[in-house]
């Protein structure tokens, strides 16, 4: 017997999410908001910048997910290490723990802020992280087109991580983790 499941390769962390995020119920999306929540002011969550975090991080191996972002006009997406620093927040950057794709007035910076030219804006990025091998890489998930990768020197576990601005003049409002399909077999005993 097989069966598809579909599952989320990462769930959002509500306990991270600035007050201005609003997640879904499944934990797979995340938008800017037209009002700040009231929220229990837990050391986890960002108090400054509105970003969110995954709620399992990565420690070692190869591991990889999809984030639609259709055309909204302000997001970052990548990984940060689990100590960032989210109360006197810096720009994102590996010098404060954070390796991100950042979109924004049109246009798209890596993280240590070089401008990055894209022959088309993707609608969906691939992260994908090589914990032991110490990269971090971006990918338009249409065709596959490498975007770019950083090298770097992990040394503690890292999280998925998002940035969201305000969607205004765009027709996609959330930032969405995309499912992914998992076949299972049950064999017979």
């Amino acid at each position: 017997m097989k069966d598809k499941v579909h599952f989320s390769p990462v769930i959002l962390d509500p306990n991270t999410a600035n007050r201005w995020l609003y997640l879904s119920d499944d934990l797979t999306s995340v938008r800017h908001g037209d009002t700040e929540q009231k929220l229990p002011d837990n050391p986890e969550r960002y108090s400054t910048f509105t970003h969110v975090l995954g709620s399992e991080g990565f420690g070692s191996g190869k591991h990889s997910w999809e984030v639609e972002v259709g055309d909204h006009p302000d997001w970052n997406v990548g990984l940060a290490k689990e100590s960032v620093d989210r109360y006197r927040e810096k720009v994102p950057s590996p010098e404060y723990g954070i390796w991100c794709l950042d979109h924004g007035c049109g246009k798209y910076v890596n993280c240590v802020g070089k401008p990055l030219r894209l022959q088309k804006n993707p609608q969906r990025i691939r992260v994908q992280l090589d914990y032991d091998g110490g990269e971090v890489s971006f990918y338009n998930s249409e065709d596959m087109t490498h975007i770019y990768t950083h090298r770097d020197t992990f040394t503690e576990k890292l999280l998925p991580y998002f940035g969201v601005g305000k969607s205004v003049g765009s027709t996609t409002t959330d930032i969405e983790v995309c499912q992914s399909e998992v076949s299972l077999r049950c064999s017979e005993m």
